[in-house]
């Protein structure tokens, strides 16, 4: 099956979404259950998304006056799922966010779930070389190849901030875009030279004798957004107080997350179809909510330097 190259499927949903903006439109009335305002919130099956399986599950966002059903789908959904008004928020990747509001989308990010760590040890991403590899530090990737889970996205992004950091050539290395079930099997193979990856899918690889190389996202850009919070800038318009109470509620569920790990990996099964038996194994991403703002200009000045993004970010825009 060929897979799609993600600058394709960026403009391929915005196409769509701005289609879908001019050809459709979707009702204004309310819909309630139970005199609560029902929303539907875009989300993708990872841990990221656990916070807000809780501020469900614990009424956070029944105190608010919501009812609040998630849409499990895929990234580029997501963002058309906002614009058409079939979703009202999003738990997106902030990278395919920032990207659809540089080509015109009309998206606000109002608040950020997690954010990557500080402490390389603990980050969910990772750098794997295989056993006996010539590749002994980062500056000895210029002029190879690293398979990434997608071209564009975060990963990429972290990566060759964290490498140019470190001494190497992110210009010179060749970022080869695939499937994260994938990878153990390339790089024992000598398909790449290295993977980057992340929890639990470097396990396999580690066993089969793999090395660490760097944590990208802890090395390049500690404490920034992850995951984001997003909605259309005609639902922020018309509905301030909503979106104020659903970021109220899931920001209980995202400080609730943070305290109870264990919870955390008992309730991911229910959302992810991450294997059961790597889960207690996995290193969770960091859950915080605090300082979106500055969360999210660490990616866009990035985004900016690597020219992942047409120009300068008006985060006054993007952020409410």
């Amino acid at each position: 099956m060929h897979i799609l190259p993600r600058h394709a499927v960026i403009a391929g949903l915005v196409t769509l979404a701005l289609v879908s903006t001019a050809s459709c439109s979707s009702s204004d009335t309310e819909s309630r259950t139970d005199g609560l305002l029902d929303v539907t919130v875009g989300q993708l099956p990872i841990v990221d998304s656990v916070p807000f399986t809780f501020a469900v599950d614990k009424g956070f966002f029944r105190e608010e006056g919501i009812n609040a059903t998630a849409d499990f789908t895929n990234a580029g959904a997501m963002i058309t799922n906002l614009v058409n008004a079939s979703d009202q928020f999003a738990l997106g990747e902030t990278a395919i966010v920032i990207q659809a509001f540089d080509k015109g989308l009309p998206l606000r990010i109002v608040g950020g779930v997690t954010k990557s760590t500080d402490l390389p040890a603990e980050d969910t991403g990772v750098v794997l070389v295989a056993e006996n590899s010539a590749v002994k530090t980062p500056a000895d990737l210029t002029g190879r190849t690293v398979a990434v889970g997608a071209l564009k996205g975060s990963g990429e992004l972290s990566l060759r901030a964290a490498l140019d950091k470190a001494g190497a050539d992110s210009d010179q290395v060749k970022f080869l875009e695939m499937p994260l079930s994938d990878m153990t099997d390339a790089l024992a193979k000598g398909h790449v030279d290295a993977i980057s990856t992340i929890s639990p899918f470097d396990t396999a690889a580690l066993a089969q004798g793999a090395t660490r190389l760097m944590s990208p996202g802890a090395e390049a850009v500690p404490g920034g957004m992850q995951l984001t919070v997003a909605t259309s800038q005609k639902f922020e318009q018309e509905n301030p107080e909503v979106v104020q109470g659903f970021v109220r509620a899931l920001n209980r569920g995202i400080e609730y997350a943070a305290a109870h790990p264990d919870e955390v990996r008992a309730v991911l099964p229910t959302i992810s179809p991450v294997p059961a038996e790597l889960i207690p194994a996995m290193r969770l991403p960091v859950f915080d909510a605090g300082d979106p703002r500055a969360a999210l200009t660490l990616w866009t000045g990035l985004m900016e330097q690597y020219q992942f993004v047409s120009g300068d970010v008006d985060v006054d825009e993007l952020m409410s």
